[in-house]
């Protein structure tokens, strides 16, 4: 198995076993992207570092592919699986507030970190996001 079907299944596993979960297809043939419940977008990326930070490169295309999520559908979500961590779910003002979408300057990158039992802090190549985000927040963040 490789380190992508391994992170993304553990993301799908914790999305599928909510009580609202209905339906999952993959978006446009994308081996990173997915649609829940037919409306509701989600980019999954992971980072196989043990210790915090964990890092995320966004290069254009994952952003171009990103924005036509969102554009085609009614939400969009950035799924950072951070290793045995946990994950930290964006939805698309998190992710615009850390990351300029209009800016031509790649690659982008966001930060992602946090204390033991705190929630997560996460910065990105344009600035920092004000509010931390917690591990319990995916899936219900989609549903």
């Amino acid at each position: 198995m490789s380190d992508v079907s391994f992170f993304q299944g553990a993301v799908i596993v914790r999305a599928i076993r909510h009580p609202s979960y209905k339906s999952l297809s993959v978006y446009e043939g994308n081996n990173s992207s997915y649609v829940i419940n037919g409306s509701s977008g989600v980019y999954i990326k992971y980072s196989q570092k043990k210790l915090p930070p964990w890092n995320f490169t966004f290069l254009e295309d994952n952003v171009r592919e990103i924005v036509e999520m969102k554009d085609g559908l009614e939400r969009v979500y950035i799924v950072l699986a951070c290793e045995e961590d946990g994950v930290c779910c964006l939805d698309w003002d998190e992710f615009r507030a850390v990351i300029s979408v209009e800016s031509t300057s790649y690659p982008k990158w966001i930060s992602v970190s946090r204390a033991k039992g705190e929630k997560y802090a996460v910065k990105g190549s344009d600035t920092k996001l004000k509010h931390k985000i917690g591990n319990v927040d995916f899936p219900r963040k989609i549903f």
